[in-house]
């Protein structure tokens, strides 16, 4: 439409211990007016040890240090720490001093971690009563977590002077410290790549490849694009499968069955330079090689970039199609089942009525992306603004409404589009250009997603239910002949003054509702208006707005109204808006024609079935 040991004897033998620190058949509703203040003519809508010393004298005997505290380590396994000397035997009164009980034996360490950080020191060990010496910081840790410390022998105690009894028991062992988890590999280092490259995508002699992979090659600055030359992949037997021209700006392709016309699909990221291969043009269990021919690529600082041979890059393809539909992974980087968005709906069958989610991971799939009749689709972004589906097309490339779209959905139903952002990139004037239609769509869901154009952003027809969305644009940037009801979404014009809103629908029938949704703008909008319509053909357009925020950009008339003198059939209503502080609208001026409804009417309008011809749509 337009619209991050030492061990000194002494006549009180004192042990310190310390641990060791250690993303339509029928006809076309055409859109031919632009951000003119008509609007188009009528069509129809298909749809991450030490010890410590001793050195007390006769008297009480000096208490053993503490041994200071294992410094944590990095992961790995954790060292025991050594066992707790024997307590001095205490003197006799009046006799000769008992023997020292024998220290008790170290514990033996627990097996080393695996090489990690070096752990904090040990704290240092209290000095014993009598002059015994701290005991000494622990060491530093060559892996994880030390082991407990065994535990001292009993002291020999003096008998009248006699020696004192046995020795003090050895110390048990320390409890070998447990190994912590190795940490995650990185990845390995692609290896014989060409001079001044860093990373390619598929890797060279890489193996099970998605079918529908983007070719990527990361440089060490960055590169930029010819003019002339070619991207050629080949089969095993020689044969090019895959071929893109940089001489042509535009290209002619085939996507989930639909002819279009679009840009060359080659763009420089950074350092990167990513190439999108026709849809289909590679099968499974292939191996193939990748050439670069001519001018294509210019290094950093100048030279041109080539691979002439069939070795350097080389990559197979998984060997079969995932056996299983149900739940289907989409990676840009290969980390999935299909590097891209129509890779998985191209795996669906046509005519599908099993269940499918298919699972978008983050990142830019700049992709134009097209469906017609297969059933119960869930499109699920990993990131509502980090899983992105991006790019350009519009009426001037592919002029019909069928073609024109960056997302197009055609007669099927159960849909759920979720969490990510749809962006047509056309720019203002480029004509009318969907980010995304939907027509003939039964029982279809939007939530929690973001969707953006400028002209004609939304084409929806059938009944859509649209939950928790940001929908921006600015010249008829809502528009179909359908039933759709918006809940708590944010309509944001953007860009420049326009209309949001052009419904077709036929007379007596539902359009465009928005319930508690929020009506706003870009800094510095003024004069917008929530919908217009030429009621010369139009006669019955319905769009209501239910207990919203509107914005200071719409205008005091607040609609647009062309075509002659409307009738009661036309139904522009409003009920319950207020200002974004919180304070009613001064609604007085609005046109003529339209109509601040009753509380009855607006709670018919808020009834979810009501609108959507008795479904009640998924939370």
């Amino acid at each position: 439409m337009a619209m991050a040991p030492w061990n000194r004897g002494g006549l009180v033998l004192a042990l310190a211990v310390a641990g060791f620190a250690s993303f339509s058949t029928g006809c076309q509703l055409e859109d031919t007016g632009d951000d003119g203040a008509g609007s188009g003519g009528q069509g129809a809508v298909s749809g991450g040890s030490m010890n410590g010393g001793s050195g007390a004298t006769a008297g009480s005997a000096g208490l053993s240090a503490v041994g200071g505290g294992a410094g944590t380590l990095a992961a790995g396994g954790t060292s025991g720490s050594s066992g707790t000397g024997g307590s001095a035997g205490a003197l006799a009164m009046g006799g000769t001093a008992g023997a020292s009980g024998a220290s008790g034996a170290s514990g033996a360490s627990g097996a080393s971690g695996a090489s990690g950080a070096s752990g904090a020191s040990g704290t240092s060990g209290a000095s014993g009563t009598g002059g015994a010496t701290a005991g000494a910081a622990g060491d530093a840790g060559a892996g994880g977590t030390s082991g407990a410390g065994g535990l001292g022998g009993a002291a020999g105690a003096g008998a009248g002077g006699a020696s004192g009894a046995g020795a003090g028991g050895a110390g048990s062992s320390g409890a070998a410290g447990a190994g912590a988890g190795a940490g995650a590999g990185g990845s390995a280092g692609q290896q014989n790549l060409p001079t001044g490259v860093t990373a390619m995508f598929p890797g060279p002699n890489a193996a099970s490849v998605c079918r529908d992979p983007q070719l990527r090659i990361t440089f060490d600055g960055p590169p930029t694009l010819g003019s002339s030359g070619f991207f050629r992949v080949r089969d095993e037997g020689g044969a090019v499968v895959a071929s893109v021209d940089m001489s042509a700006m535009t290209i002619s392709t085939t996507i989930g069955g639909q002819a279009f016309t679009l840009e060359r699909r080659v763009y420089v990221d950074g350092n990167e330079v990513i190439v999108y291969l026709p849809q289909g043009a590679l099968s499974y269990g292939e191996t193939y090689s990748v050439g670069i021919e001519g001018s294509a690529i210019t290094r950093p600082g100048g030279g041109t970039f080539t691979i002439a041979d069939t070795t350097t890059w080389r990559f197979s393809t998984a060997a079969a199609a995932p056996a299983s539909l149900a739940a289907l992974s989409v990676d840009l980087h290969g980390a999935g089942q299909f590097c891209s968005v129509q890779g998985a709906l191209d795996a669906l069958p046509s005519g599908n009525n099993t269940a499918s989610v298919i699972n978008i991971a983050a990142g830019t799939y700049r992709e134009v992306i097209y469906v017609s009749g297969k059933n119960k689709i869930t499109l699920h972004g990993a990131s509502r603004t980090g899983t992105v589906i991006a790019g350009t097309n519009n009426n001037n490339m592919n002029p019909s409404t069928r073609g024109r779209a960056l997302v197009g959905i055609d007669s099927l139903s159960d849909l759920i589009v979720e969490n990510l952002t749809i962006h047509n990139l056309t720019p203002q004037g480029g004509s009318q250009a969907e980010a995304l239609r939907m027509q003939n769509c039964t029982h279809c869901v939007v939530r929690d997603a973001d969707i953006k154009s400028l002209q004609d952003t939304l084409l929806w027809s059938g009944t859509v239910y649209a939950k928790n969305c940001l929908i921006s644009g600015n010249v008829d940037f809502i528009w179909g002949n359908g039933a759709a009801y918006f809940d708590s979404c944010e309509i944001r014009t953007v860009g420049r003054s326009g209309y949001i809103v052009q419904s077709r629908n036929n007379t007596g029938a539902y359009g465009y509702v928005f319930v508690d949704s929020r009506i706003t703008a870009d800094s510095g909008i003024t004069g917008s208006v929530f919908a217009r319509i030429d009621v010369a053909e139009y006669a019955g357009s319905h769009v209501a707005y239910i207990d919203c925020e509107i914005g200071p950009h719409i205008s005091a008339a607040g609609w647009t109204i062309t075509g002659g003198t409307p009738t009661s059939n036309l139904r522009f209503w409003e009920y319950g808006s207020h200002a974004p502080g919180g304070g009613a609208i001064n609604t007085s001026g609005r046109a003529s024609g339209s109509t601040q409804i009753t509380s009855q009417q607006a709670a018919t309008m808020r009834d979810k079935a009501a609108v959507l011809g008795g479904w009640t749509p998924p939370n």
